[in-house]
């Protein structure tokens, strides 16, 4: 078996540069828009959870049934990759609590520092550098390990058994950063620390960085689960 689902909270947000990788790799990959397509009930090798601008605390039929989804995978021992959104239905799913951090985070940050455990960031540079695009936070399940923090966010990634939730964007491309900011430019220029205009001017020097990252998350990925 080595089908992967894509599970889409906004068409918009795909599975970018990371999708790239895995269809290298020679994985079978399945897309489907949660909002308006079921999930499939056959078995996958990994399951990813992609982000959108909703809440893991908003009370919608599609999320509970990606939270059944998350829940399943794990009991089987499927892994299961949660981005933004999904780190937070993972950590939702197994009792965490997910609340408003302490401000938006949105563009390219170079502050987030690994565990000195953790081999899924193994060869990382500490601080390294990410696209961020989140508001929310959370607290981590019992028995989770935190992978990754910064100074103002102290759970930035983490793992609960076949779980990863990742609540930056390390699976970007330069057409879905100015894809969100097309969609999003008017409302990022009422908040006063956001420049919608540096963070266009910030992609050339920055992408290849975080694709740099996401590569070797994925192959630290790949080796942790043995994909």
């Amino acid at each position: 078996m080595s089908d992967v689902l894509f599970v889409q909270n906004t068409r918009i947000e795909g599975s970018g540069y990371l999708g790239e990788l895995i269809k290298e790799d020679g994985f079978s990959t399945h897309s489907v828009h949660a909002k308006t397509e079921n999930l499939p009930q056959k078995e996958f090798s990994l399951v990813v959870i992609l982000g959108a601008p909703e809440s893991a605390n908003d009370d919608l039929p599609y999320l509970q049934k990606e939270q059944e989804l998350i829940k399943k995978s794990v009991e089987k021992e499927t892994p299961v990759l949660g981005i933004c959104l999904g780190s937070q239905l993972i950590a939702k799913t197994f009792g965490g609590q997910v609340y408003s951090g302490p401000k938006k985070e949105i563009g390219f940050y170079n502050d987030l520092v690994a565990e000195s455990n953790s081999s899924l960031f193994s060869g990382f540079e500490n601080p390294f550098t990410v696209f961020h695009w989140h508001g929310d936070t959370f607290d981590l399940p019992d028995d989770a390990t935190r992978l990754v923090h910064s100074e103002i966010y102290p759970n930035q990634a983490f793992q609960y058994k076949s779980a990863v939730g990742l609540q930056f964007h390390m699976e970007v491309n330069e057409e879905m950063i100015n894809l969100w900011l097309d969609n999003t430019e008017e409302k990022l220029r009422q908040i006063p620390y956001i420049d919608p205009d540096k963070i266009r001017s910030d992609i050339d020097e920055n992408i290849s960085i975080v694709k740099t990252n996401m590569k070797n998350f994925y192959n630290n990925f790949k080796s942790t689960f043995h994909l």
